[in-house]
């Protein structure tokens, strides 16, 4: 499945696992954040990269531990109109300092990309079909915001 990274259209290297699937040895794996507080046991001997996916419902400050640990985190946006994960990306980036991969999967739509770059997401795992051309302007539209963005907050620590 092609997902949209810094800006061009990749094939994905993660396998997305549900609940109730197997664990390969090697590959690299994103598991729900419920399954890895359940059943971590069933991790112990893979030695791919591990990734967490983290429903809009949780509070991502909660499980700081587990997510320092993670290679990637995925967050849901499963309605465009529920704005939870962008606080999420934004705790994540200037709370926890999560300096990874984190990408949002779901009912992403083009007019949100610069609000969604803006929040600290990289990459975007589509529910639909995307124009990738579309999204390059959308994501470079907006020059100017009234917030300052999780980048902007990095360079004044520094």
């Amino acid at each position: 499945m092609p997902i949209i990274k810094d800006g061009a259209i990749i094939v994905d290297s993660w396998t997305m696992l549900d609940e109730e699937a197997d664990v390969p040895s090697s590959a690299d794996i994103i598991i729900p954040l419920n399954v890895m507080l359940e059943k971590a046991d069933r991790l112990s001997n893979h030695s791919g990269r591990i990734g967490l996916l983290i429903g809009n419902d949780v509070a991502v400050e909660d499980h700081a531990d587990l997510i320092a640990k993670a290679d990637i985190v995925v967050l849901e946006l499963p309605a465009f109109t529920d704005g939870r994960a962008y606080s999420q990306a934004r705790g994540l980036r200037e709370d926890l300092g999560f300096e990874k991969e984190l990408r949002v999967k779901g009912d992403v739509l083009v007019d949100q990309a610069a609000y969604l770059l803006r929040c600290g997401f990289d990459s975007f795992d589509f529910d639909g079909e995307f124009d990738a051309e579309t999204w390059k302007k959308s994501s470079g539209i907006m020059t100017t915001g009234y917030q300052r963005t999780y980048k902007d907050e990095l360079e004044t620590r520094g």
